[in-house]
């Protein structure tokens, strides 16, 4: 039997401790300052194309959720949660994890800091099932396509996989 990877103890503790958390919403018809960590300014619901954004306020649909990203040139198992207490957990079967802070900028917009970078994300789209983000980084847009990822999820076989998608 081989044993737990130490970034997936660590990932499966910080999920844990999401559930306890208790996030109060604004009182109706108030906005928290763009500073404000997202647990008191959800993110936005879905949106169909050729329609405004539905405001960050108006729902909680990826916050607390594990995402996997859909892009086959992401590193193998790329996933990110967005914590109700403002904190991005970024993993993937490949790469060392990563804890940062996020927040919401605007009505449409997160942000969050990777070593010296400020990356910031507009929510094209959110549902239960598929969350979509347009990274604005130095010199380029990046969209990004998550799914909500599964249970169980295992990490491939980095061997086995790499082989296969040759």
């Amino acid at each position: 039997m081989t044993r737990p990877r130490p970034w997936i103890l660590l990932l499966l503790a910080v999920m844990a401790s999401a559930g306890s958390c208790t996030a109060q919403a604004p009182a109706p018809g108030t906005t928290p300052p763009p500073s404000t960590p997202v647990a008191s300014a959800p993110v936005p619901g879905a949106t169909a194309p050729g329609r405004a954004a539905e405001p960050l306020s108006s729902s909680r649909v990826f916050v607390g959720h594990v995402w996997r990203d859909t892009n086959p040139a992401a590193a193998a198992g790329t996933l990110r949660v967005f914590l109700p207490d403002g904190t991005l957990v970024m993993t993937s079967c490949v790469e060392t994890y990563r804890l940062a802070r996020w927040t919401r900028v605007d009505d449409r917009r997160i942000r969050w800091q990777e070593d010296t970078a400020a990356i910031e994300a507009e929510v094209v789209r959110a549902t239960a099932s598929e969350l979509h983000l347009r990274l604005r980084l130095a010199g380029e847009i990046k969209d990004e396509r998550y799914i909500a990822a599964t249970v169980p999820f295992v990490c491939p076989d980095l061997r086995t996989a790499a082989t296969t998608n040759r």
